[in-house]
């Protein structure tokens, strides 16, 4: 209001004082006060150059993650952008409402809904919900070839993150298999996300059997000392899906060291029949004892259930037992090489097994790498006295020009020995394989 109203006075002034006799200087009247201007975005810096021409020529610098156009501070026009050459457009809060998508691999990533082959169509009623529907054909693994005789259909409502880290999901999947239901789930989750503490508490209920599928909370914290602790309560009746995997997964990126510590061999092992119950809880710890070493540990306790009654040994419960203690180093011998020890100890229902893992690499230079590795595993089962130990040493050279053509040689063996006084198993198969990398 004060550049509109004191521009034309400006004009007025200096023609009347340009009629004076005497005076050849024309006059200018500066405003008493600086006009605001909106500051929704970062400053830019401009600085001045002088154009072949003599005029005056601005060169806009933009931050990053700024638009790339501004206004004159006079007049309030708009600018044309240094980057596109096109007039500067006034920024919209406006979003896409609603978006279609079609084809393969769609929903890739964490989506709660997981990863299908079909169309997918979001819609955004508002500015904090967002729904989703979803028909097709679901892709169970990365190397899952197109069925037909599989369908999915499904729904999901997700709200932007609010209070600053909150966030809401929920979702409804039905499965078919030969034109017949095969699982209808339904759940959803809420999300706590901070690089320093983070919460997730995960709900599945199969409403075709009316029982819980999964139900989780898990969470880490970044102590002093450069120190993380996380821990997860889980009780289950069936395996995770990927798609469920997928989507912890991409949360507990938010958090560094925060990890899905579960025995998944074990849990996939008991609830794949569909007959066990699985209670677990695990804690994790991880330190860092210097730049260069870093120390983790985690213990878990998983308590399963039998269901069936044919057997009434079955029917008791029993409990499980997994210690796991890593040792992680970088640049401790040459620059830029990796070591890592990793020790593992269980005890379940069938046996105890012990298992150290120790795995390397080495960049001899630009061009070569060498990585040695040795891993050994005791077993010593229950229903009979038949320890058995597996030792596991390997070497792998590997050759790499460029991003382009690189190759690998490795080389190992495994030994093997049973002490059972029956029969000797003991064997040593070795093996070489070569790989080579070639893109044009």
């Amino acid at each position: 209001m004060c550049v509109l109203t004191l521009g034309p006075g400006t004009l007025l002034l200096s023609a009347c004082t340009g009629a004076i006799p005497g005076n050849q200087k024309p006059a200018i009247l500066a405003p008493d006060s600086t006009p605001e201007f909106r500051t929704d975005y970062p400053a830019l810096t401009s600085k001045q150059e002088t154009s072949p021409a003599g005029n005056q020529a601005w060169q806009d610098k933009v931050p990053s993650g700024s638009p790339a156009c501004r206004q004159d501070l006079a007049s309030g026009a708009p600018v044309v952008s240094s980057t596109t050459g096109m007039p500067c457009v006034n920024p919209t809060d406006a979003q896409q409402r609603f978006s279609l998508q079609l084809g393969r691999r769609v929903g890739a990533g964490g989506d709660i809904l997981g990863e299908f082959d079909g169309v997918r169509v979001d819609y955004r009623p508002g500015d904090i919900l967002n729904l989703k529907g979803i028909a097709g054909y679901p892709v169970l693994a990365d190397n899952d070839k197109f069925n037909t005789t599989r369908q999915v259909f499904g729904i999901s409502a997700a709200t932007k993150k609010f209070a600053r880290a909150w966030d809401l999901n929920s979702y409804l999947i039905e499965q078919q298999e030969y034109g017949q239901a095969d699982g209808r789930s339904m759940g959803g989750a809420i999300r706590y996300l901070q690089p320093g503490r983070s919460l997730l508490v995960y709900l599945d209920y199969d409403a075709a059997d009316h029982s819980f599928g999964t139900l989780m909370a898990t969470g880490a914290w970044k102590l002093p000392f450069k120190t993380m602790i996380n821990a997860t309560l889980d009780r289950r009746d069936r395996p995770l899906t990927g798609r469920q995997q997928k989507y912890l997964q991409q949360s507990m990126k938010v958090t560094e060291g925060w990890n899905l510590i579960l025995p998944t061999d074990r849990l996939a092992h008991h609830t794949g029949g569909g007959s066990s119950k699985v209670n677990t809880l695990a804690i994790g710890l991880s330190h860092a004892l210097s730049q260069r070493l870093k120390l983790s540990s985690d213990f878990a306790v998983l308590d399963t259930a039998n269901d069936t009654v044919a057997d009434a040994a079955t029917t008791a419960p029993s409990s499980e037992y997994f210690y796991h203690l890593k040792l992680t180093g970088k640049d401790l011998w040459i620059r830029g090489d990796s070591n890592m020890f990793d020790l593992r100890h269980n005890i379940t229902n069938t046996g105890r097994t012990t298992t150290a893992a120790f795995d390397t690499k080495y960049a001899l230079n630009r061009f070569w790498n060498v990585m040695p590795k040795l891993r050994a595993d005791f077993t010593s089962p229950l229903v009979e006295n038949a320890p058995h130990w597996v030792a596991s040493p390997a070497v792998k050279m590997e050759y790499r020009r460029n991003e382009l053509i690189g190759f690998q040689i490795e080389a190992g063996g495994k030994w093997s020995t049973d002490e059972n006084s029956s029969a000797d198993n003991s064997g040593s198969p070795y093996f070489v394989n070569m790989k080579y990398r070639a893109k044009f």
